[in-house]
């Protein structure tokens, strides 16, 4: 709605200059008319000046502002960043953990399993004892994992 405001009075000042020329009829009164409205249109041409410049120190306290708003989304983006990672690193520690103490369990599961079959058919519980050796090598090494993963940083 502004700029239709501001094109009406343009074209109104156009026609009324113009009207004002041919009125006068003689172009060189016309002439001195315009030039007495010199100190004036200085005067306006300064003012310009001056809205120029403070509008570009305007801007330039925008951007400085808007450069520091940004610096210090991005540090609370990596903040973020490095939580979420810690974060991840415990949960596969956690992860890991648990898959480790439920293959002891299996582990042990098994060897209780071997000597209920060596007491059952040789009635020897020993009898599957390379068997208990391996699984106990296997639980051993199970338990070393989960201690490195406890010592592990995060």
């Amino acid at each position: 709605m502004k700029p239709r405001i501001f094109v009406a009075v343009f074209i109104l000042m156009w026609v009324l200059s113009a009207g004002l020329t041919l009125w006068h009829g003689d172009f060189a009164k016309a002439a001195n008319f315009g030039d007495s409205f010199g100190a004036i249109n200085a005067l306006f041409s300064g003012v310009a000046l001056a809205l120029a410049i403070y509008s570009m120190i305007l801007q330039q306290r925008q951007n400085a502002e808007f450069e520091q708003k940004t610096l210090a989304a991005m540090a609370q983006q990596a903040e973020t960043i490095q939580l979420i990672k810690t974060s991840l690193v415990q949960q596969a520690n956690v992860a890991r953990v648990t898959a480790l103490t439920y293959l002891i369990e299996r582990e042990e599961q098994r060897i209780e399993t071997l000597k209920e079959w060596g007491l059952q058919s040789y009635k020897d519980e020993n009898h599957y004892s390379k068997g208990v050796k391996a699984a106990k090598a296997r639980i051993d090494d199970y338990q070393a994992q989960i201690k490195e993963v406890g010592t592990a940083p995060c």
